[in-house]
């Protein structure tokens, strides 16, 4: 991680509805890649008087997770500007790596299909790569087989024209897939760590992706869980961006 600490400069995304949340988000994403803050700026869009910056600033971008879901009935004028946002970044030629919400929205606002059929509570899942990500430039040299941090109320169903199904897993058949030739999205959390997921339970700890009396339980299944694997995703897509910019 020295290279992209000297050289590269990222963008965190991030659409959390609080500053704490917010911050333990930047924390994870910094202990998860390695980056300085100097390296990986962050970026909340929590109006709609938020938009990115000029991306022409940075080797990647990252976006985090969000509260909201794309099969609620009506979206807000916040999540339509966050939608708006992100699809900027969709069809920009910037590498991008969107995590859980990105996953619902890209197929979304490709055309795919987004449902409930395949939640999954807060906790760990199996994620296994497909034939097709032996040859991709970010997942290609990832374990076969691995765990994830999950929590989501919402699954892609259906994915759109032209994307590639990179990881699917027993409790959720959509966990990875490349949405374009830029960007690629993820169900799973490779940010977190076990304590990184314990901490953010504190902050939805009333919003149904777990019960409260599950805490302890949960606590000791991801403390126990190597999530080594599912964070290397992190610094395949650092390395795929510095080497895109000739770093």
């Amino acid at each position: 991680m020295n290279a992209a600490g000297e050289n590269g400069r990222f963008l965190l995304v991030a659409l959390r509805d609080g500053d704490d949340v917010a911050v333990a988000e930047y924390d994870d994403f910094l202990r998860g890649t390695g980056l300085p803050k100097d390296r990986l700026v962050h970026h909340p869009i929590t109006s709609t008087a938020d938009v990115l910056p000029d991306l022409s600033d940075f080797d990647g971008v990252f976006v985090g997770g969000s509260p909201f879901n794309v099969t609620d009935l009506v979206h807000c004028e916040l999540q339509k500007h966050v939608h708006d946002q992100l699809y900027e970044l969709l069809v920009s030629p910037i590498p991008t790596l969107m995590l859980c919400y990105g996953n619902s929205f890209a197929a979304f606002a490709g055309g795919g299909r987004v449902d409930r059929s395949h939640p999954e509570r807060v906790g760990v899942s199996e994620v296994n790569l497909t034939a097709a990500a032996a040859d991709d430039p970010i997942v290609g040299k990832l374990a076969k087989t691995f765990t994830g941090l999950t929590g989501h109320k919402e699954s892609v169903a259906e994915l759109p024209e032209g994307a590639v199904l990179l990881a699917t897993g027993p409790t959720c058949p959509v966990q990875a897939y490349r949405a374009n030739d830029s960007t690629w999205v993820t169900q799973f959390h490779p940010e977190m760590d076990a304590e990184g997921i314990i901490r953010r339970m504190g902050f939805y700890m009333d919003a149904g992706y777990f019960k409260p009396e599950e805490v302890e339980v949960i606590s000791g299944i991801v403390r126990a869980t190597d999530l080594g694997p599912a964070e290397q995703i992190l610094h395949e897509f650092i390395d795929y961006c510095l080497a895109r910019s000739g770093r």
